[in-house]
Order: structure tokens, then C-alpha cells, then sequence
């Protein structure tokens, strides 16, 4: 298991969640982020979520179980 994918992983993962906590308590005008011209805050903690997974996914796949 490659440690450094697990805790980028988490780190992803924690971001994630603190930015989806924050886009609810916060009003739009307070939180940007930019995609072209229009203001998709949603967009970042997605983005941050699947890159995490991924990032967990690719390092569980590395474990090999030894009998």
C-alpha cells in the first residue's frame, strides 16, 4: 500500500467535506469558485471527492494477501 496515495487520499477526502460544509453555510456570493463565467461551488468538493476515492482505490489495489 503506497502511504502517500492513502493520506492525499484523506487529505481529499477531508477537503472535500469541509468545502461541501461550507458551500451550505455560506451564501454563493461569499464562496467563489470560477468555471468560466459562472460561479459553480458545488463543483470543487465533487471534484475533490472522486479524487480522493481514487486516490484510496489505487492504493488498496496495490495489497496483496499473502496465504
Amino acid at each position: 500500500m503506497n502511504k502517500s496515495q492513502v493520506i492525499g487520499g484523506i487529505i481529499c477526502l477531508v477537503l472535500a467535506g469541509f468545502l461541501a460544509v461550507v458551500s451550505f453555510t455560506l451564501p454563493p456570493e461569499k464562496l467563489m469558485f470560477m468555471v468560466g463565467a459562472n460561479n459553480n461551488v458545488p463543483l470543487a468538493p465533487i471534484i475533490l471527492a472522486i479524487i480522493g476515492v481514487l486516490l484510496l482505490v489505487i492504493a488498496g489495489r496495490g495489497v496483496k494477501k499473502e496465504n
